[in-house]
């Protein structure tokens, strides 16, 4: 009895002294791995901001089409059709700052999880002004149609006072597709893999 109690003992204490440790280690592997996380968000944020879409969007009805998308005609505010005041950016800006991460811990060794969102997740958040079961931010990508009947105009028909549909077709043509949330996230999900691996420095 004296030999299993003096056992036990020593175990309790061991394991007393290996908390401290154990929380130190894991206080310290989530502050690296918000580090890298938040280098990797850096580096979205930046491809974001300095993306032609998110340039003529961000200035309003009176930016010009640098986009490529209307093929000069009008900007993609007034097109779209978003309402004069609107920050359609703002949604995708906070977005891409969320994170989460879950750490699994076994005797081996410790497992990252971090949840970002999804392309999906975006284009949820993203309705068209006038579908609203459809995405402005997934239409970049996979086209926007009226361009054949954008008129761009001031007019207080319009939800941002300038740029409105016609019945009749202006010209031929049709939206120029870009590559927009997709690319930039998927470029990401990389960095974000590699953190997950512990291979991103």
């Amino acid at each position: 009895m004296a030999a299993t109690k003096s056992v036990t003992s020593r175990t309790i204490k061991e394991v007393q002294r290996a908390l401290p440790k154990e929380s130190a280690y894991r206080k310290g592997l989530k502050r690296a791995t918000e580090k890298y996380i938040k280098k990797a968000q850096q580096k979205l944020l930046a491809n974001f901001e300095q993306h032609p879409v998110t340039l003529e969007i961000g200035g309003g009805t009176g930016a010009t089409n640098i986009s490529g998308t209307l093929n000069g005609i009008g900007n993609l505010f007034s097109y779209i059709g978003f309402d004069a005041g609107d920050k359609p950016l703002s949604p995708i800006r906070t977005m891409l700052k969320q994170y989460e991460i879950r750490f699994h811990h076994t005797k081996t060794k410790t497992i990252v999880n971090i949840t970002v969102p999804t392309a999906k997740d975006i284009f949820k958040a993203t309705p068209l002004p006038w579908a609203t079961g459809r995405s402005w931010a997934k239409g970049i990508e996979t086209g926007i149609s009226g361009l054949g009947r954008y008129l761009n105009i001031d007019s207080s028909r319009s939800r941002s006072g300038k740029g409105v549909q016609t019945k009749k077709t202006l010209r031929t043509g049709k939206f120029n597709n870009t590559s927009y949330l997709s690319f930039l996230l998927k470029e990401y999900y990389k960095d974000i893999r590699r953190i997950e691996k512990g291979t991103l420095s």
